[in-house]
């Protein structure tokens, strides 16, 4: 077997893991944002704001991603005593912070009642969003590299047909992770009235996406040239992931246009539906698995790319339903007691679509992210939701306990900023919302795209370089660790600089 035919293998026939593994490996991204936010004013205090660029950027590095890198590869067994420690190190440190600081105020000015908490009101730019939205990609990247090392747990692998592994749920989260900020989403979409101008946004539409198309192209020709590795049964012969995304920001506004985004619920709904009947009950399932002739054929663009191609229509389906999704999100709330509902009913609707995919399962069909039928969209939105709703509840917890004098908030990165009162300290002390906001998470937001694109290379460029099927795993942990910190390392450098990379 040649080498390219073993990594091919390596990670293929693949059947993944269970959703609650998955969830579990979540919830080490919000855990790692509360960690954060209370350890570095307990280790540094004031100290915090005086360091430089660099060392907080380690600080970064250690607290937001290198938990993210562990639940993942080497301590990907033991997913549970991870989050379990971090717990117990963020309750650890809520106690014993107030002992070890003095207090700043007389003793009952320090009194602070929970309808008051309840009635701050918080800033309208919603950190959350943002640290949902790096992690996306953050996760992204870490699994696309370590997925070639022994030390990536096959299970966390693409499922060949049917199952969820980890990596199965990128491209969806991406689709979920656009639909959430887009336009139609913030309430500032527009639709045209006239013929001539709703083309006009569709050839927008497309030019914004170019882009997304050069680099697929790109990406295509170089996968062949190379004669890298490629796994043909998860898009198809030519197919990619770029062009997944393209395709379904283009169609997603061709119908926006003669819908409004109103009827984006609605739309997710009709289009799910019809799509899982045309599986099920059209023979689109049997085409995919099989071809047009039943022999698995690949010849002519649509036999050779059927993957990619049939399940854009269940990713724009998931997009729409990302829409809605942000439109809840970005309703109109100010207070703590509002978004503390928000949440609720986030993590509510969560448990819902829980049940709908475990009933979808039973009673339809499997999870596939080949097709991405109706099972793999209800379990991208438990996903979403999940990480979504957790990172929301941290920043509200952190902006409690900031209330209640349990975190100080003038050095804590990153919290939620809420107005000024009479009875607030005048005191012209540095906070991170003062200073430049060197954070990781808002440096992988900023430039998504370049981050994802510098990714992909220089993944490509560790496997032409690497054997990773037969590097030791102290040595393959080591490689990713310094992959992953030269990508975090120049989006910061890039954030810090004020500079955001266009390529249209």
């Amino acid at each position: 077997m040649s080498y390219k035919a073993e990594k091919e293998a390596f990670v293929g026939n693949l059947n993944g893991t269970t959703v609650t593994e998955i969830a579990l490996i979540n919830a080490s991204a919000p855990l790692a944002v509360l960690l954060r936010a209370v350890a570095i004013p307990w280790l540094f205090g004031q100290v915090y704001c005086k360091f430089n660029i660099g060392f907080r950027f380690l600080l970064d590095f250690c607290l937001l991603v290198l938990p993210t890198m562990l639940c993942v590869t080497i301590l990907a067994d033991n997913t549970i005593a991870l989050l379990s420690g971090g717990v117990s190190m963020v309750l650890s440190l809520l106690v014993f912070s107030d002992r070890r600081s003095k207090p700043s105020k007389p003793p009952q000015n320090q009194s602070v009642s929970l309808q008051t908490i309840l009635e701050r009101k918080l800033s309208e730019n919603v950190p959350f969003v943002t640290n949902y939205r790096a992690y996306a990609n953050i996760a992204t990247a870490v699994c696309i590299l370590a997925v070639d090392f022994h030390i990536f747990p096959r299970r966390f692998a693409k499922a060949e047909m049917y199952g969820t592994g980890l990596m199965d749920a990128g491209v969806g989260s991406f689709v979920v992770s656009n639909a959430i900020v887009s336009p139609e989403a913030r309430g500032k979409y527009r639709m045209a009235r006239s013929l001539s101008g709703k083309l006009s946004n569709i050839a927008q539409s497309v030019k914004s996406t170019a882009p997304l198309w050069v680099i697929g192209l790109s990406r295509m020709v170089a996968v062949k040239a190379l004669d890298y590795q490629e796994h043909v049964t998860e898009y198809g012969v030519h197919w990619n992931f770029f062009f997944t995304l393209a395709v379904v920001r283009v169609l997603s506004t061709a119908v926006l246009q003669f819908t409004g985004a109103g009827m984006s619920g609605l739309l997710s709904l009709v289009l799910a539906v019809q799509y899982q009947f045309a599986l099920s009950n059209q023979g689109l399932l049997e085409f995919v698995l099989h071809g047009s002739d039943g022999k698995d054929p690949r010849r002519g663009f649509l036999d050779a790319n059927r993957e990619g191609i049939c399940s854009c229509w269940g990713f724009l389906a998931v997009y729409f339903a990302g829409v809605e999704l942000g439109k809840f999100i970005f309703k109109k709330r100010s207070t703590v007691q509002q978004w503390l509902v928000g949440c609720v009913q986030l993590l509510v609707s969560c448990g819902v679509f829980w049940l709908l995919l475990v009933l979808c399962e039973e009673y339809v069909e499997p999870v596939s992210r080949r097709t991405a039928n109706l099972a793999y969209q209800l379990w991208m939105m438990v996903y979403n939701i999940q990480i979504i709703g957790s990172m929301l509840l941290v920043d509200l917890v952190v902006v409690i306990a900031a209330e209640l004098r349990l975190v100080k908030r003038d050095y804590s990165p990153r919290i939620w900023a809420v107005e000024k009162t009479a009875d607030d300290s005048k005191e012209a002390v540095p906070t991170e919302q003062q200073l430049p906001d060197w954070c990781v998470l808002s440096a992988v937001n900023r430039n998504q795209l370049f981050f994802f694109l510098l990714a992909n290379l220089l993944t490509g460029a560790v496997n032409l370089c690497v054997d990773t099927l037969r590097t030791e795993p102290f040595m393959a942990f080591c490689i990713v660790f310094a992959y992953m910190l030269q990508l975090c390392n120049v989006a910061v450098v890039l954030h810090a600089r004020n500079i955001s990379l266009k390529f249209w």
